[in-house]
C-alpha cells in the first residue's frame, strides 16, 4: 500500500485554500488522488471542490474562552480526535501536515497515534495558538513570513507563503480607469464594508471603479452605481486579481498572495481577540518591504488611494518580487509518501 498524506484544514480561505495549492503541487509530482487525504469543517469544504481527492468533514471545537474552553469541552475534543483516527487508520498515513488554527492541537495528536510525520505552515509572521502548541510534535514548520514569532525557532524554515500559481504577477496598466477591489477576508468585514460606502459616497468615487467582496453573512445596503460591482463570496479569487489595481483588505496571512502578485495593498489590520497581535505585526512586514501600506482611518485610506494613484499613473510603482514555497513545501512531503 503507497504512503499517503493528509491534511488538516479548517474555517476560512486563509487556512483552506494553501492546502488546496499543496494538492495541485503534489498531483503534478505525480502523487495519485487516492494518496490524499483532507480533514477539513464544513466551512472549509466549500473551497476544496473538483478536487478528487478522499475529504471527510469533521466539526472541530473552537473555544470563545481561550483555554479554559478547551480544559472544559477536552472530552468533546477527544472524541473528535477518536472519531478521525478511525477514518485514518489502516490507511498507511504516513504525514500528518496542518495549516493551523484550532485544528492543529488535534492533527498533532492524530500524527502521534497514526505514527506519521507532523508538518505545520504557520501563514502569520505571529503564530497562532494551535500551532504553537502543536509545534512540539512537528519536525518542521514552513514559515511564511521571514523571523516569525511565538514559536520553536529550530524548527522553522521559511519558504514563503503558498500561493495560486495559476496567477502570474500583474501587469498593471498605467492608462485608463483603475479598479479597486475591497476585501475583508473569506467571511468579510464589516469595517471595511463601511469604509466602502463612505468611499461611494466620497468626491472621487467617480474615479474609480470598485469592486466589492461584502462576505456571506455581511448585511449591506443595496448600491446601484456604474462603477460599483459587489460580490457576497468567491470561491475563486483569481477574476477578482486580475481585475483591480489596488486592494483594500485585512493583513492576514492571504495579504502575500497579493504581494506575490505585484498588487499594491492598502491593509486594515483586523483590531480585536488574538488575531490583532498578528494582523499588525504582518502589517508592520508588508509595509515595512514595500509591500503595502497600513491605515487606521478612512481619510488615511483616501490619501493612500491617491498616493497609489499617481505612481501607477507616472509608471513609479515599484513592488518587490517574493519568494513562495509551493514547490518547497509539496517536494518535502512528495519524499516522506514515497
Amino acid at each position: 500500500m503507497n504512503k499517503k498524506v493528509c491534511f488538516f484544514c479548517v474555517g476560512t480561505g486563509g487556512h483552506v485554500l494553501p492546502v488546496r495549492n499543496l494538492i495541485k503541487e503534489l498531483k503534478e509530482l505525480g502523487t495519485n488522488n487516492e494518496d490524499i487525504f483532507v480533514i477539513c469543517d464544513n466551512r472549509g469544504r466549500e473551497y476544496l471542490d473538483n478536487l478528487d481527492v478522499s475529504i471527510h468533514t469533521q466539526e472541530i471545537f473552537v473555544s470563545k474562552k481561550g483555554l479554559v474552553g478547551y480544559i472544559f469541552n477536552i472530552f468533546t475534543i477527544l472524541g473528535s480526535i477518536r472519531e478521525i483516527s478511525k477514518i485514518l487508520k489502516g490507511q498507511n498515513i504516513s504525514v500528518v501536515f496542518t495549516t493551523g488554527a484550532y485544528i492543529a492541537p488535534v492533527a498533532a495528536i492524530v500524527s502521534k497515534i497514526l505514527k506519521a510525520k507532523f508538518f505545520i505552515q504557520e501563514q502569520n509572521i505571529y503564530a497562532g495558538v494551535g500551532n504553537k502548541i502543536s509545534a512540539i510534535f512537528a519536525k518542521k514548520i514552513f514559515t511564511s513570513f521571514e523571523d516569525t514569532q511565538n514559536i520553536y525557532k529550530s524548527k522553522l524554515k521559511h519558504t514563503g507563503p503558498v500561493v495560486n500559481t495559476t496567477l502570474r504577477r500583474k501587469e498593471i496598466n498605467s492608462s485608463g480607469v483603475q479598479t479597486i477591489g475591497f476585501v475583508g477576508g473569506s467571511q468579510g468585514s464589516e469595517e471595511i464594508n463601511n469604509y466602502v460606502e463612505q468611499f461611494l459616497n466620497s468626491e472621487v468615487q467617480s474615479e474609480y471603479n470598485v469592486l466589492h467582496i461584502t462576505g456571506k453573512a455581511k448585511n449591506i445596503p443595496k448600491i446601484e452605481l456604474q462603477n460599483y460591482k459587489s460580490y457576497d463570496f468567491l470561491n475563486d479569487m483569481d477574476d477578482f486579481y486580475k481585475n483591480i489595481d489596488i486592494l483594500v483588505g485585512r493583513a492576514g496571512g492571504g495579504s502575500l498572495e497579493a504581494a506575490y502578485l505585484g498588487i499594491p495593498q492598502i491593509v486594515i489590520p483586523y483590531k480585536h481577540g488574538t488575531t490583532s497581535s498578528h494582523q499588525e505585526l504582518n502589517a508592520r512586514y508588508l509595509e515595512e518591504r514595500n509591500f503595502g501600506y497600513k491605515v487606521n482611518s478612512f481619510d488615511e485610506l483616501l490619501n493612500k488611494v491617491s498616493e497609489i494613484s499617481l505612481k501607477i499613473k507616472s509608471n513609479n510603482l515599484d513592488i518587490p518580487k517574493i519568494a513562495i514555497g509551493n514547490q518547497t513545501i509539496a517536494k518535502e512531503i512528495y519524499e516522506h509518501i514515497n
